[in-house]
């Protein structure tokens, strides 16, 4: 091979590198298209749920009342797609349960940190945070689990007490407190025990790995 016919080709070679080891200006401004685009749709589903949520039938039950209006834009989700569909009914989702207590996580200051609010308010939040809420809304509501959640608890049959014997409301206590756990660990039953006692006025936190916290039983 001549010189001649070699240096087209190491110019070649050379353009690759140069292309391989460098940004693409245009794979870039896709690249942040998409990411406008994804914000984009995102503010038009909560914007077209909030609009939705007028429809909202409060004599129905939950899950028929979210399902009426959904039905609704069928057509509209047929063509704007399965993404935009379930954006938005996550977003009606909560203004369909406005006040129940939601739990999310937020970065505050750079640092995540446990929020309890509403579900109404949860609906103006961020993706991650507004999807979480509408799970744990359809948890409280026994519309289903969160995902990725665990085994149902099957609580444990209590002993039928014979005879005359009744069980005390001291027997009762010790035996829920027993199943307490179970409960806690459970993604059906854990968003309705933390949203009742928010509702109460009080938090449930989870104590760090390998503290054991105990209680002293009342005299």
């Amino acid at each position: 091979m001549s010189k001649t016919q070699a240096k087209p080709l190491a110019e070649q070679l050379a353009n690759i590198l140069t292309v391989q080891g460098a940004r693409d200006a245009e794979v870039g401004a896709a690249i942040l298209k998409a990411g406008k685009a994804a914000a984009s749709m995102l503010e038009h589903c909560k914007t077209a749920a909030a609009m939705a949520a007028k429809q909202l039938n409060p004599e129905q039950e939950l899950p028929a009342r979210i399902k009426a209006v959904t039905d609704l834009y069928a057509a509209d989700f047929a063509t704007a797609g399965h993404n935009v569909r379930a954006l938005f009914v996550d977003a009606l989702t909560l203004h369909a349960a406005a006040s129940t207590p939601v739990t999310v996580d937020l970065m505050v200051k750079g640092k995540k940190e446990e929020t309890h609010t509403t579900a109404a308010f949860a609906a103006t939040m961020p993706k991650h945070a507004m999807r979480d809420a509408a799970s744990q809304v359809r948890a409280a509501h026994g519309m289903g689990r969160k995902a990725g959640g665990g085994r149902k608890v099957t609580p444990s049959t209590p002993a039928v007490p014979q005879g005359n014997v009744v069980r005390s409301e001291i027997d009762a206590f010790s035996a829920w407190l027993d199943e307490l756990p179970k409960y806690l660990g459970d993604s059906v039953y854990h968003p309705r025990i933390v949203a009742a006692l928010i509702e109460a006025g009080y938090s449930l936190n989870k104590a760090a790995k390998g503290v054991r916290v105990r209680g002293k039983a009342a005299a």
